[in-house]
């Protein structure tokens, strides 16, 4: 039934959900399952099916009625199956109850009243002696604290009872994430819940509870250093492990921590470095935005070399990410971190002539940009753009092509600046642009001129010797200009 259209037969689905044997029931179901949507015609009609079948006595049939309701419920649905969902939060059978309790989130969604009629068995269920039924609870009020924390703001006590005493892992999981969402609406509950919190910690040997326990710390328990301290030691034992799974979840708790606690990032900067040569390339970037997460005026030169020197060894793909990553820091609000423009615009340079380089668009920009913001930084954007104009790499590289074209903008428009306009002019008028599309050999066309111009307007000026010198020429023949060979 997969991707097929069996609209045609969605009333003969109807009949095998009613059959009076199991086995084609189930079949019915499965098929309800994979095929009905909101817009399905015949759902009303699946009603009193569905009703019939969630008070059986067969518990079988509850089951498969349950799991329809939790794929296909409607508003028109979740309201009028409610009250049998609420019978079955308290039936004694194990196996039953716990599916309820998963349905209840898609009536809930689909029906916001319900909450009124299930809420309180729903909170009853946190009290079960089975460990089944409150994972399954447990379960149910994070997804619900997720989207409307506050309102479950008073069963604190509950989530506190269940977070001091029980064994298992996943319960405890799904209650640290609840108390996440919790504890910053209310202080008192913080100074509550940090010693457990910080206990669990101490004690698990599970890393993916301690890892739930060092994100609850970090995102709303970051008021209490002592906790912080412990969840950065936490993180620094699973930066180092063996496990790529585990140093991946490591480099996250630093980007959780970062925004409010960068020194744990600093202290673990070493290790982040060396993520960037990993072989899982989900460490590779998540390592990366970790090293961007600390530029800042005073290491923005030391960072940006040590990723330049990666991207040179570094596959395609990851040396563009990392390139991209420079250009989109240093940039960010009009260059705010950027104090010697001298040292970007060379490091342009730089990685204008990395292999591989795909970002000609990104750094013709900046390259121009720089060039009308900072005047103090022309000289030696006029500089970098000659070494652009006679490498012949760049010539050879589609992507690079946006680069030449600002390197040739640049070295007409502040040609003023340049010790030598000769070496400009013949990196302009060299032969290999030929290679070059028309639209960029028009800009070094374009800029010769210029160049040409201010050399001739310096001789004009350097040879003049009176207020007369222009017109004597003009009345007087050939200027000695025009016989220079």
């Amino acid at each position: 039934v997969h991707a097929v259209d069996m609209s045609w037969a969605c009333f003969h689905v109807v009949e095998v959900m009613s059959s009076s044997k199991f086995a084609h029931k189930r079949i019915g179901y499965h098929a309800a399952s994979q095929s009905f949507h909101d817009d399905t015609p015949v759902l009303l009609l699946i009603t009193n099916q569905l009703r019939k079948d969630l008070s059986s006595t067969n518990h079988f049939e509850v089951s498969l009625a349950l799991d329809l309701l939790s794929r296909i419920a409607t508003l028109d649905l979740a309201r009028d199956l409610t009250p049998e969902v609420f019978k079955l939060l308290s039936t004694a059978r194990v196996f039953i109850r716990k599916k309820a309790i998963a349905v209840v989130l898609r009536v809930f969604d689909k029906y916001p009243d319900a909450v009124r009629v299930c809420f309180k068995r729903l909170v009853e269920n946190l009290e079960s002696s089975d460990p089944q039924v409150v994972t399954a609870v447990i379960g149910v009020f994070c997804e619900l604290a997720a989207k409307d924390p506050k309102s479950y703001l008073p069963l604190a006590p509950e989530f506190y009872r269940i977070l001091v005493d029980s064994k298992n892992n996943w319960v405890l999981i799904k209650v640290l994430k609840v108390f996440a969402k919790l504890a910053p609406l209310e202080p008192r509950l913080g100074k509550r819940i940090v010693e457990p919190v910080c206990d669990h910690m101490r004690r698990s040997g599970a890393k993916s509870l301690v890892f739930e326990c060092v994100r609850t710390v970090l995102t709303s328990l970051s008021g209490y250093e002592s906790a912080v301290k412990l969840a950065v030691e936490k993180v620094r034992e699973l930066l180092v492990d063996q496990d790529p799974n585990l140093r991946y979840l490591g480099l996250q708790a630093l980007s959780v921590a970062a925004p409010e606690h960068l020194w744990a990032v600093m202290e673990n900067k070493e290790a982040v470095v060396k993520s960037l040569s990993d072989d899982d390339s989900n460490i590779k970037i998540e390592s990366l935005r970790l090293l961007m997460a600390m530029v800042s005026e005073s290491h923005v030169a030391d960072i940006s070399r040590v990723l330049l020197n990666y991207a040179l060894k570094s596959d395609p793909e990851f040396s563009n990410q990392i390139l991209g990553s420079i250009l989109t820091t240093c940039c960010r609000n009009v260059y705010e971190i950027v104090v010697d423009f001298d040292w970007y615009v060379s490091l342009l340079g730089e990685m204008a002539m990395i292999p591989n380089c795909i970002k000609g668009e990104e750094i013709e920009t900046q390259l121009v940009d720089i060039g009308m913001r900072v005047k103090d930084a022309r000289m030696q954007l006029v500089r970098v753009g000659r070494d652009l104009l006679i490498d012949p790499a760049l010539l050879g590289n589609v992507h690079l092509h946006r680069i030449l074209c600002a390197a040739a903008w640049v070295a007409g428009e502040y040609v003023e600046v340049a010790s030598n306009p000769f070496e400009l002019m013949d990196a302009l008028l060299q032969p290999r642009t030929s290679l070059l599309p028309p639209s960029i050999r028009a800009v070094y066309i374009n800029s010769a001129l210029k160049i040409l111009i201010f050399c001739l307007d310096c001789y004009f000026h350097q040879n003049e010797g009176s207020a007369s010198w222009y017109s004597d020429h003009l009345a007087g023949g050939q200027s000695d200009l025009f016989s220079v060979k």
